[in-house]
């Protein structure tokens, strides 16, 4: 469990150990970047849980489950973005970035710079995973009858693999960050409510904007931390392109938006009452991780820290952490309670 509990949490083997030697799950995570995958288990489980809480889950016609489906597109979601992060590797990696000197290729075992994988082995390894994501995706649109069920697939599926590719190329024209909040809010939580209750709203949309907003400080962070690199390289993210003292108080900017919007739809009844306190307690725990944020990074790395050449992201993603709680215990409880 240690080596597990190094890789969702660290995104790296134990310290002291080689991860080349870990077992083969493990390591699977660990190339995949299964650190990431909150954002996605959030961004996507929001739909569901939002839809069981305001008791809008319908079975189809022909009597499948409501709830059935919304797992399966949240499966699906999930598989993608798994995908998606082996794609982006594959892409840059192509393209010249992720090689040594990179931050990509520095702060965790790269699938083909590390030697894990060769090219084929690691289209055959994205190919599984976007075949098992179809496979969620297509039972569930197949079941559910709903055409635009398919209009979110297919917009999820531009924007995430145009992030890198060709001939979008979203990250290099300064439209990433864009295409997360988009993908991570509306989307996805859109996508999963539509797949459980067959129907979509105003107000199921709003309420995955928060989310949205943290998802993509957290690009922010990890933009922050390659700024230097990826301006070296012509890589024109948002953030290269806005300068790293703007960049870093819009990360801070996004966060804090983040929570004073989840408590909002908590005070005016969209969300449970009780997220809103439980906002307003997340915020608190969130300042000391904020504060790392808002500062320009270390020259060095301090002893025992485990992510570098990345900083900004791991702040971001701390900083999230609480909000992700407020919304998860706060819908779970509004379900169950009638809150």
């Amino acid at each position: 469990m240690r080596e597990y509990a190094s890789v969702l949490l660290r995104q790296s083997a134990p310290e002291g150990s080689d991860w080349r030697k870990m077992p083969v799950l493990a390591r699977a995570l660990l190339l995949a970047r299964a650190s990431v995958l909150p954002l996605t288990i959030l961004g996507s489980g929001q739909g569901l849980l939002f839809a069981w809480y305001r008791g809008t889950i319908t079975a189809t016609e022909s009597g499948v489950s409501g709830i059935l489906l919304g797992i399966a597109a949240f499966l699906g979601a999930n598989l993608a973005h798994a995908a998606n992060n082996l794609a982006n590797d594959w892409r840059d990696y192509k393209d010249g970035l992720d090689r040594p000197g990179y931050p990509r290729a520095d702060y965790s075992p790269h699938p083909i710079a590390s030697g894990a994988m060769s090219d084929r082995t690691l289209l055959l390894a994205i190919a599984l995973l976007t075949g098992g994501a179809a496979l969620f995706g297509g039972f569930t649109m197949v079941m559910r009858a709903e055409p635009l069920l398919g209009v979110f697939a297919v917009a999820g599926l531009l924007l995430s693999w145009g992030y890198t590719d060709p001939p979008l190329r979203l990250k290099r024209r300064g439209l990433g960050e864009l295409s997360v909040f988009i993908v991570w809010g509306p989307l996805m939580g859109g996508g999963t409510y539509l797949a459980a209750t067959g129907r979509i709203d105003a107000t199921a949309l709003l309420a995955t904007l928060p989310w949205g907003l943290i998802a993509t400080a957290v690009l922010f962070g990890k933009h922050l931390d390659k700024i230097k690199a990826d301006a070296s390289r012509g890589v024109g993210t948002f953030v290269v392109r806005i300068g790293e003292r703007r960049a870093r108080g819009a990360a801070v900017a996004l966060v804090s938006a983040g929570y004073i919007a989840v408590a909002l739809l908590g005070a005016v009844g969209i969300y449970p009452w009780i997220v809103a306190p439980l906002a307003g307690l997340g915020a608190i725990q969130a300042l000391p991780a904020l504060k790392i944020l808002a500062a320009p990074r270390p020259a060095q790395a301090p002893k025992g820290y485990p992510l570098w050449p990345l900083w900004h992201v791991g702040a971001a993603f701390i900083a999230g952490r609480p909000a992700m709680g407020a919304l998860i215990v706060g819908l779970v409880a509004g379900a169950l309670f009638a809150l």
